[in-house]
């Protein structure tokens, strides 16, 4: 049957007609693509930890949308279900550009945070009352349909970075509405009666609205997201009202405005995501032009070599770049992997000494952490400062690359790229210096260096002596040889008020100054202090993580109690509903699979992202790569299951789980030798080698569920295909939480190994 037939009339075929299909294709892209942007927007406007929790909202209105099509009945309007679809996908249209117009109107603060989210769940509600609703009235086409699906969202997953980089996050959302109301114009075009074109009619208006809302948007800027004043940004700005906004620009993992005439020192401060800043200086583009440079707190390492080769990871507005140039060093290298940034400088010219065009500046596109575990070359000084871009991940805010620069292994790898008079220098806050501290000791006792040998290599030194947990420039220093106290004279010449928390020969705060002594050991060391000071390692890369006793902040635990209420609550309603309300509702085993099958994806997900994420460096990969290879892998495996006859269903699924368990337990523990041993390969080598492992974890992912639906869609007792997608994205919710928390507290192989639990569980009940 053609696009134009009806879903009455398909129904009898069993089969989706084509229209069906794009709409679905069109609002699964719409979704995954609010998605992705909801996360950079609450990064930008919240603070970067909560960006995840625009995952388990979209989940969760999934869900919702399921369940209201469930509760309502919609499935039963039978021949007038397409006239429903469309305007579904009409008050979708209409509900995504209220979003940042909402958030404009009502900047962020702390007591509006159920707005927000309340404000973003809307448009996950509608567009999973659509889907449910298109897969509750072809339930035997469920394959089909979840293969439109999943090929919707991997195609908003190739969209997205690009729309983000050129439109903005606000005006995406507006440009993002345009597909839903697509989605009504097929849908309502090729509806009967003629009665419909009053119907089309309206989706033309609307469809044409959207796109000139978003052209408008692009012109004018007129909603442009500005949250509340507890961010740097703002900050700056009411502190110094002169100073004013250059530049706005996105991309898909960060925002960064530009603002100048503060002082007379900086040609601009960038920030990102309002909050995490980086300064670029004035300068002429010599060694003289910054005369006094030498004698800045955060320079007095140079002291440690003279000409000393350089490499500054992650070096932003450049002024770690600028002091190496100023400190003597023949060549720099600067890992910067924000291109925006990059653009930032270059535009400022000889303002900023044409810093990343400098005949002795090398720079390098790329990820620290990538870069040093490829190169073969020795440096003097490795250099990170203040390097977290306190930003989401486009993979969701589930992942943060920052992490994999501070773990025991990446202290590893800078340690072994020092020459002999070489140091790897930290500048951060006192609250790191413990981690630091714990991570250098865990690495060189491992090599058979004595604790005391160990803290012969540290200094611990901040600008001033800090009050309480006050943030004062605090520098973390690891020698590849014994530094002399004298060495620690020379270096701290003029810096009569920095506080050593600890220098070998140097009074000392305790407790680095008991172990370095041994009157006390390393597990006492890491218990002494209010917060976690244990190494971390790549498993477990949560390095900011430092909530006692397991990493895991409040927050996410409160978060993860309302999901499991709600779902709760869901369940009782449906077990509850053939006997109390007269709803066909799903039994005990059927709610098990189905749940087991929504949290067991995402947990899986997750896990996949976050050991992956290392092996290809820039985040704007591990979305592309990975996340749509899963997509696109998961459609692949609907279709293909499509070929199973409802009388094998149990039986393939007897099959097909088992497997997919199996192949999740070895990935827990056979993936990290993997990333850690093809780290060095080219590029392309290393895309294609994570689209070849991540391909059957999604190819066996997007079996189970399509093939429950098909099974309980074509008993003519099974529960209906609205509710089980409301369990299984209500589930999803507590995966998405709950597989972080996870992670924080134990790490990404018992995350790995959780998903594997789930498929058993589902294993165990799944349709005989």
């Amino acid at each position: 049957m053609d696009g134009s037939g009806s879903l009455a009339g398909a129904a009898a075929g069993h089969r989706a007609p084509r229209a069906l299909l794009a709409a679905v294709v069109l609002v699964s892209a719409s979704g995954l693509m609010f998605e992705l942007a909801l996360t950079r927007i609450f990064s930008a406007t919240i603070w970067y930890h909560y960006a995840f929790v625009a995952i388990s909202v979209a989940l969760f209105g999934w869900g919702l949308g399921g369940f209201f099509v469930y509760l309502l009945g919609l499935s039963r309007f039978g021949r007038h279900a397409q006239k429903l679809l469309a305007v579904l996908s009409i008050v979708l249209a209409v509900v995504l550009p209220l979003f940042p117009y909402g958030i404009l109107q009502f900047p962020f603060s702390p007591e509006r945070m159920n707005f927000y989210f309340m404000l973003s769940l809307a448009p996950f509600f509608v567009g999973g009352a659509v889907l449910s609703l298109a897969f509750e009235a072809h339930g035997r086409d469920v394959n089909r349909l979840y293969f439109a699906d999943l090929v919707g969202a991997a195609a908003g997953t190739l969209v997205v970075p690009v729309v983000l980089s050129l439109l903005g996050a606000e005006t995406t959302v507006m440009a993002i509405a345009v597909l839903p109301a697509l989605a009504a114009v097929i849908l309502a075009a090729t509806s009967r009666p003629k009665r419909a074109k009053v119907l089309t009619a309206v989706a033309v208006v609307v469809l044409a609205g959207n796109i000139g809302l978003a052209v408008w948007n692009l012109q004018t800027q007129t909603l442009n997201i500005r949250d509340g004043s507890d961010k740097a940004l703002y900050k700056l700005l009411a502190a110094h009202p002169e100073a004013r906004i250059e530049s706005d620009e996105w991309n898909a993992y960060s925002r960064i405005t530009s603002v100048s005439g503060f002082d007379d020192t900086h040609a601009v401060r960038l920030f990102i995501d309002s909050d995490a800043e980086t300064s670029v200086l004035k300068w002429d583009g010599t060694a003289e032009g910054l005369a006094d440079g030498m004698e800045w707190f955060r320079a007095f390492p140079f002291r440690i070599a003279s000409e000393p080769r350089v490499l500054v990871i992650g070096p932003g507005g450049g002024t770690d770049v600028v002091l190496s140039l100023v400190a003597g060093s023949p060549k720099v290298t600067a890992v910067e992997m924000n291109p925006l940034i990059v653009n930032r400088v270059r535009q400022l010219g000889a303002a900023a000494g044409n810093l990343y065009d400098h005949p002795k500046v090398e720079l390098v596109m790329d990820e620290g952490r990538n870069f040093i575990q490829r190169t073969d070359r020795k440096f003097d000084l490795i250099i990170l400062g203040f390097v977290d871009s306190w930003a989401s991940v486009a993979s969701g805010g589930l992942s943060l690359t920052e992490n994999y620069l501070y773990t025991r292994e990446a202290i590893e790898a800078y340690y072994d790229h020092l020459s002999d008079r070489g140091a790897l220098v930290i500048v951060r806050w006192p609250t790191d210096v413990p981690r630091l501290v714990a991570n250098s000791v865990d690495l060189l006792t491992d090599r058979g260096l004595s604790v005391a040998e160990v803290g012969q290599r540290i200094l611990a030194v901040a600008k001033t002596k800090p009050q309480g947990e006050e943030p004062v420039e605090t520098v973390f220093m690891l020698a590849r040889s014994p530094i002399e106290p004298a060495k620690i004279d020379a270096m701290l010449a003029g810096h009569g008020e920095a506080h050593v928390f600890y220098g070998p020969g140097r009074p000392s705060d305790q407790p680095y100054q008991d172990l370095f002594e041994g009157t006390i050991d390393f597990p006492r060391y890491t218990e002494s202090f209010d917060k976690l000071a244990t190494p971390v390692n790549d498993n477990h890369p949560f390095f900011f993580a430092t909530d006692k006793p397991y990493g895991v902040p409040d927050f996410a635990v409160r978060l993860l109690t309302a999901p499991v209420t709600g779902v709760m609550g869901f369940a009782v309603v449906l077990l509850a509903g053939g006997r109390v309300f007269g709803f066909r509702a799903p039994g005990g085993r059927t709610l098990l699979y189905f749940a087991g099958l929504g949290v067991g994806f995402i947990v899986c997900e997750v896990a996949l992202i976050q050991r992956l994420i290392l092996l290809l460096g820039h985040p704007i990969y591990t979305l592309v790569v990975i996340l749509f290879t899963l997509l696109l892998a998961g459609s692949l495996g609907s279709f293909h299951a499509r070929r199973y006859p409802a009388e094998r269903i149990g039986s393939a699924l007897g099959r097909i789980i088992p497997i997919l368990v199996v192949l999740i337990v070895i990935a827990a523990f056979a993936l990290p030798a993997i990333v850690q041993a093809t780290l060095a390969l080219p590029l392309a080598a290393r895309i294609g080698l994570t689209a070849a492992l991540v391909f059957p974890f999604g190819f066996l992912m997007g079996m189970p569920f399509p093939l429950g639906l098909r099974h309980s869609a074509q008993d003519e007792r099974g529960a209906p295909v609205s509710a089980l997608w409301g369990v299984n994205g209500a589930a999803s919710v507590i995966g998405s939480i709950a597989g972080m928390v996870l992670a924080v507290a134990a790490g990404f192989t018992w995350v790995f190994l959780a998903g594997a639990a789930c498929y058993a569980v589902s294993w165990l009940a799944r349709p005989r």
